[in-house]
């Protein structure tokens, strides 16, 4: 009767064992023991702290580096800071420069201009459409760029015909504005032909024909004008281009009809001679 508790418990033993013998050859793992808490291995961290998850444990940083870094950031960002300043500072005193230089030029155009220069009153003008040196009025550069066109300088009857154009400084007036582009044209003014061109698509015939007359009046009063000179006035040595009247629109002619001749009638053909008959 005692020989069977043995048995049982030698095979309680011996599985024991089994299951302890197959844990450890899976990885070390203690076996699993009904009701036993199964607790971790205790690892010691690492020297210099505890290492972030999924990373190696940070350097050991020395705190006198660190200010040098900091200080030769905070160096440069003050350098940086220094240098803007500086470059503004330039930008500004040759801006006022500019500036200084072209009141400067625009007191020098004036009197020029008031003398009668067709150059400087064209650049007055041009100063005074733009606000260069001089506040921004187009009256004015109105005004100077129709007395400096009234001498026949290219460029400033270009702008004139811009100004009629654009209504800038006068009253919009495309037969003017087409006149004075065509006077510009005809001194070799290149953009003065292209926007004639362009012009003369927005207007009829009849203000085509208007603008040519007024073209024509101006050289007439310029040719009048150094026929006749007035005391005191310059001469203005200008080639002009004399402006073509418009070409009529070519009429096709009639085609004459030829006439037919009549046929010649036809000859009746020629009978031979009758032999007299000797038996007669």
């Amino acid at each position: 009767m005692k020989t069977k508790p043995i048995l049982a418990v030698l095979t309680t033993v011996l599985l024991a064992l089994a299951c302890l013998l197959d844990q450890t050859a899976r990885g070390g793992a203690q076996p699993a023991v009904p009701g036993a808490v199964v607790v971790p291995p205790v690892v010691p961290p690492p020297p210099g702290g505890v290492p972030p998850p999924g990373g190696e444990p940070p350097e050991e940083v020395d705190p006198e580096i660190e200010k040098a870094r900091a200080a030769a950031k905070k160096k440069k960002k003050e350098d940086d800071e220094r240098k803007a300043l500086e470059d503004a500072k330039k930008k500004i005193e040759a801006e006022e420069k500019k500036m200084r230089d072209l009141i400067a030029r625009a007191k020098v155009s004036k009197v020029k201009a008031v003398d009668g220069d067709s150059f400087e009153q064209y650049n007055l003008g041009v100063m005074y459409s733009n606000g260069i040196g001089v506040p921004l009025d187009y009256s004015e550069a109105f005004k100077w760029y129709q007395r400096s066109a009234k001498q026949w300088h290219p460029e400033a009857q270009y702008a004139l015909g811009s100004i009629y154009y654009l209504g800038q400084g006068a009253a919009k007036n495309k037969i003017e504005a087409y006149a004075w582009w065509n006077l510009a044209a005809s001194q070799g003014v290149r953009v003065a032909i292209t926007d004639r061109e362009k012009l003369a698509q927005e207007m009829t015939n009849d203000q085509v024909t208007v603008a040519q007359r007024i073209t024509r009046g101006y050289i007439l009063e310029k040719e009048e004008g150094e026929r006749f000179p007035k005391p005191g006035q310059k001469k203005v040595a200008v080639r002009v281009v004399p402006v073509p009247e418009p070409a009529p629109e070519p009429v096709a002619e009639p085609v004459p009809k030829k006439e037919t001749e009549p046929a010649a009638k036809a000859e009746p053909p020629v009978k031979p001679p009758v032999e007299p008959n000797p038996n007669l």
